[in-house]
């Protein structure tokens, strides 16, 4: 029997999502090659990184890449209660995460380039700029995994302006418990929310994101913890929309994660989402099925993530004293302990169920739907 042909795949961009794709295409025996524009894996560093065990799902635990253990959330409220909430979540080296999984890809068979910029696409492959110098390197399979301002997306004509928000972050030293993770809500954070993650007992990344104004919303959480600030993060988090297009199949190109819009409107992440439409890529590209039906799943919950949003976005003071207030009871609680968040289409309607009053909120949502959807256009 004639041994199948393999495919030549390009990837552009060795963030999370470029590297999983790498890592599984390679694994089938393609030929694989990532191109990063910047000369180190992983940075800068544009995350604040906290994933669920649903990293583990994907690739196989990794004790060096875990900072801390994360065993609780804290809420606080705008009237100043808080909730506790138990979790098992991960704090991880963000950059480590990403130079992990490019070693795995490596060691499967992926090229990786580095310092290799993106510039267009060629008939005979894709154009590539290193060092001032431009060649063409012939690829059958194009992945765009370059972010939220893909340049692979807007090459292949299938670039859509999108929303943003904009995210800044510090690692700010002080007196922290490295197993909680404090969040703050209400209008002082203008429709999204701040944050302390810790990576120690001493080290916290302190941040916010906003659709606006947010270097000066980033002034009110470091009221909050006014210690010395040892690092400093900013960049872009895109809003899901379900008409940003993912693949140009005439070209045979396609886009995954950021690049893609696939990150959780609720809390702006998107590292286990993008590795997961890595994933899906594969199994289309393997199976000759189409890659935007196989999305469908996760779009499912990034779309229930969006809402969830849309929902918060109308939220007044008194909404978030209540919302914060009504998750602490013990059946709330569980199936918030059980289920991970990436998927709120496996406990949403368990949790309207055990707590009735949340319907008050989707009553306040449905009215809101003719507002227009929130965020700066970008691109």
């Amino acid at each position: 029997m004639a041994r199948k042909a393999l495919m030549r795949v390009g990837i552009v961009g060795a963030g999370p999502s470029g590297s999983y794709a790498a890592l599984l295409l390679s694994k089938q025996g393609h030929e694989v090659h990532v191109f990063e524009e910047h000369e180190e894996i992983g940075k800068p560093v544009q995350c604040t990184g906290i994933v669920t065990r649903g990293l583990w799902d994907l690739i196989p635990k990794e004790r060096s890449l875990i900072k801390t253990d994360l065993k609780q959330i804290k809420i606080h409220a705008p009237n100043g209660k808080t909730t506790t909430i138990k979790l098992d979540e991960f704090v991880l080296d963000r950059a480590a995460l990403d130079v992990h999984l490019a070693k795995l890809a490596k060691d499967a068979g992926a090229k990786y380039h580095l310092g290799h910029r993106f510039v267009n696409f060629e008939k005979e492959g894709i154009k590539i700029r290193h060092k001032g110098q431009e060649k063409i390197i012939p690829v059958d399979i194009t992945v765009g995994a370059d972010g939220p301002n893909s340049e692979v997306a807007k090459a292949a004509g299938i670039w859509k302006p999108r929303k943003i928000w904009g995210g800044v972050q510090a690692t700010v030293e002080g007196k922290y418990d490295p197993n909680t993770f404090d969040v703050f809500f209400g209008s002082k954070y203008e429709r999204f929310f701040g944050w302390a993650v810790p990576e120690s007992d001493t080290v916290a990344r302190v941040g916010v994101a906003s659709q606006h104004k947010a270097r000066e919303i980033f002034g009110r959480i470091t009221e909050v913890y006014p210690g010395k600030m040892t690092g400093w993060q900013s960049g872009p988090i895109p809003i899901y929309d379900k008409n940003i297009p993912v693949q140009n199949k005439q070209r045979n190109v396609f886009l995954v994660g950021d690049a893609a819009g696939l990150v959780k409107a609720t809390t702006g992440g998107g590292i286990i989402t993008g590795m997961i439409s890595s994933k899906l890529l594969v199994e289309a590209l393997t199976t000759k099925k189409d890659y935007s039906k196989l999305l469908k799943s996760l779009r499912k919950d990034l779309h229930l993530h969006w809402l969830l949003r849309r929902m918060l976005n109308t939220f007044s003071d008194k909404d978030y004293d209540r919302l914060i207030s009504w998750m602490g009871t013990m059946k709330v609680q569980g199936i918030l302990q059980k289920y991970k968040r990436d998927f709120p289409s496996q406990f949403l309607t368990k949790l309207i169920f055990v707590q009735p009053k949340f319907l008050l909120f989707v009553k306040n949502f449905i009215k809101q739907l003719g507002l227009p959807s929130e965020g700066v256009w970008y691109g």
